[in-house]
């Protein structure tokens, strides 16, 4: 069986960014991505602090969203829209 967030990596193609609307949504969201194999780098998802957004990227990697990043989010990937995509966790989890 495939994991949401495996499903999630698989219907996008390029940039995913989930948002994260609080730390009990971002909590849920890094155990679910250890529960799929997700690593920040060789680090575990739970052993990681809480944050708002997080990319969802290939090779079943998470990454920590700087400043330029959240201007992305918030412009929608500027030139870049058509291979970016924005996910609210919360919807996420009520498909």
């Amino acid at each position: 069986m495939t994991g949401k967030l495996t499903e999630l990596r698989n219907k996008y193609e390029g940039a995913i960014y989930v948002y994260l609307a609080d730390a009990e949504i971002c909590r849920r969201f890094l155990r679910d991505a250890e529960d799929e194999g997700y690593r920040f780098g060789s680090i575990k998802p739970t052993e990681n602090h809480v944050s708002d957004i997080i990319s969802l990227d290939c090779k079943k990697q998470l990454g920590y969203v700087g400043a330029i990043g959240h201007m992305a989010f918030q412009c929608g990937g500027g030139d870049n829209k058509a291979n970016f995509h924005k996910v609210d966790y919360r919807d996420f989890l009520n498909d």
